[in-house]
């Protein structure tokens, strides 16, 4: 009975530990699919897209929360961003770069930063940053997902995954398509 109880209870202390998975339930299409949001522009006949934030911690106790925001025009041009807040304890670490699938983005962009509550461990800091996507570059990785690093000034670099299943179903409340 004692055995069994501890088998149980470590498996399931297991299973709480492991790291995020880069495998994603076919469910969390449509979980992403209904949880984007659109914003419609009456006057420029625009529309905002915001997918739901995705969360995660890393190894330098870096909280990361990211997603994707698109903007299509009144005449169907579409733009997209991944938009990354990274919230983190220590000196500023100002992030200069970023690189997708191994090559350097071009479109890298810090949007803020912002010095926040301090207290025994230090001070609380945050960088939004952006990186522009294209709608082909998107559409290339619905079978794998992608990687993407962030390099700062002080050496940190952070590595963020976005499901191939969030990209589809973001896409699929983008293109206005249920299937």
């Amino acid at each position: 009975m004692y055995r069994m109880m501890f088998v149980l209870l470590v498996s399931i202390g297991l299973m709480a530990c492991r790291g995020n998975d880069k495998v994603v339930g076919a469910w969390e299409i449509n979980d992403v699919y209904r949880s984007t949001n659109m914003t419609p522009n009456p006057v420029t006949g625009q529309k905002v897209y915001v997918g739901p934030p995705i969360n995660t911690m890393d190894a330098n106790d870096t909280y990361e929360m990211y997603n994707l925001r698109s903007e299509v025009s009144a005449q169907g041009v579409k733009s997209y961003e991944l938009l990354v807040l990274l919230t983190y304890y220590s000196p500023w670490r100002y992030y200069e770069s970023a690189s997708l699938l191994n090559t350097p983005s071009s479109t890298f962009k810090v949007v803020s930063r912002e010095a926040g509550i301090c207290d025994n461990r230090g001070c609380m800091f945050k960088e939004l940053l952006s990186i522009t996507l294209s709608d082909a570059f998107l559409k290339k990785q619905l079978d794998h997902g992608f990687q993407i690093t962030l390099s700062s000034k002080t050496g940190v670099k952070t590595d963020l995954f976005v499901p191939a299943q969030y990209i589809k179903g973001y896409l699929k409340a983008v293109d206005g398509t249920s299937n």
